[in-house]
């Protein structure tokens, strides 16, 4: 019996998330909002003000900024794996290089954020506001993006592949180079949209509204276009002919 709970408790100890955040450093940031590359693994956060905050290349894995305002800090290349990032104010916030792997940021606001080269494997940004925020050369496989509000914003040579983005709002956005293989844009809104050499293979795009984008020599093979809107879109020359469009 005894070695059972021995046995038991090496298990649990094994398979439990550590959050060994150092106190030190919590004080500090929320002190002077000044707390580069510190320990702030598994730390609540939540709701607290860390504007134009100093965070580079800080662990953040597992912490819970929920409600948190982080307008224009410098989280460049922090660790956010995991963390609870929902309805937390980043307008103008740096968060190029970090990781943002399986964080939660469900209705939080990102305009103006800068994520060039972020990776965010299937992240959630469900409901976010992202207008106008670059995700240049990011890795974002399997993210979720449903609802956002994604006016403007930058995905040039973003990788987005079997992302979800149902019924986002993507008017006027920049996805040239994008990666969008298997990614599922039903109902999105990419109305002049540039799509200019974007890979959306087997993509779906079933009633999304795609006038005036440019889908110059994007690659549309199996791509599902069955109702979606396209009355000024740009196309190449026999683009359509590997699309479903009936």
């Amino acid at each position: 019996m005894k070695k059972i709970l021995i046995f038991t408790c090496a298990i649990l100890c094994f398979f439990t998330p550590v959050y060994a955040y150092s106190q030190k450093d919590v004080n500090t940031l929320l002190s002077s909002k000044n707390c580069p590359n510190g320990d702030l693994s598994g730390a609540q956060l939540q709701n607290a003000d860390l504007t134009g905050a100093n965070l580079s290349g800080a662990n953040l894995c597992f912490a819970n900024l929920e409600g948190a305002i982080l307008e224009n800090a410098n989280l460049k290349s922090a660790d956010l794996v995991k963390a609870n990032v929902k309805t937390a104010y980043l307008a103008g916030a740096d968060l190029d290089g970090a990781d943002l792997s399986s964080a939660n940021f469900y209705r939080a606001c990102l305009n103006r954020a800068s994520l060039v080269g972020t990776k965010a494997f299937r992240t959630n940004f469900s409901h976010a506001l992202l207008t106008f925020a670059n995700f240049y050369v990011a890795d974002m496989q399997e993210a979720n993006f449903d609802y956002i509000n994604g006016h403007l914003a930058n995905f040039v040579s973003t990788n987005l592949a079997q992302s979800w983005l149902y019924n986002a709002d993507l008017r006027s956005s920049n996805l040239t180079n994008a990666n969008l293989y298997n990614a599922k844009l039903q109902k999105a809104n990419l109305t002049e949209a540039n799509l200019t050499n974007a890979n959306l293979t087997n993509a779906i795009l079933r009633d999304t509204n795609l006038n005036l984008a440019d889908l110059t020599n994007a690659n549309l093979d199996e791509t599902d276009l069955l109702a979606a809107s396209m009355q000024g879109t740009k196309f190449t020359a026999n683009e359509l002919k590997t699309a479903r469009t009936k």
